[in-house]
């Protein structure tokens, strides 16, 4: 994160507010609490690129459905919908390796209130229209999927053991020139 101008500010309700930044950062802020969710610009989109799936299971929570939603938006930062909570919850999370290498939520992060998302939702409206750029922005691309392993903002949990094996398993396939599956 770094200090640059403010762009666009809009409220959200509850005293947060949604923040976009010159370099395209964006911030969901509590001025009360100062808990926040810092958005870099291919999180941001891959985020913008998720709003559908996310509106269904709030939908889902809100009309009493068992829910429990997890979705990885790049580096440790995820989103998340309990049907226990009504709340659409942005937050970091870790891998606990003690646990069997289950995640585990951080402080670090905010949970919108259902208001707070209907108005996220406007806001984000407001972002595309008032700033071209973040609607040009793109997710992070890997060439491969092995490339896209090794990234550690897509893919923060993987070790150099996976990636490792895959890579073996793909220079065995290479010696054995046997097409994969989908080609035969």
């Amino acid at each position: 994160m770094s200090l640059s101008k403010l762009v666009l500010s809009r409220d959200l309700g509850d005293n947060r507010r949604l923040q976009v930044h010159e370099n395209n950062e964006v911030f969901i802020k509590d001025l009360d609490t100062k808990k926040c969710a810092f958005f870099t610009p291919p999180r941001w989109k891959r985020f913008v690129g998720l709003i559908d799936d996310i509106k269904k299971q709030v939908w889902l929570a809100k009309v009493d459905i068992t829910t429990n939603y997890l979705q990885h938006i790049g580096g440790m930062w995820h989103f998340s919908i309990d049907d226990k909570f009504p709340t659409v919850d942005v937050h970091r999370w870790y891998e606990d390796s003690s646990a069997g290498s289950s995640l585990k939520l951080t402080c670090v992060g905010i949970a919108l209130r259902y208001f707070n998302w209907e108005k996220l939702m406007d806001a984000i409206l407001d972002v595309e229209n008032e700033i071209p750029s973040m609607i040009a922005l793109l997710p992070c691309w890997h060439e491969s999927w092995v490339d896209q392993m090794f990234c550690k903002k897509c893919s923060p949990y993987h070790t150099v053991v996976d990636v490792a094996d895959v890579k073996a398993a793909e220079a065995k396939e290479e010696k054995c020139h046997i097409p994969p599956i989908c080609c035969r």
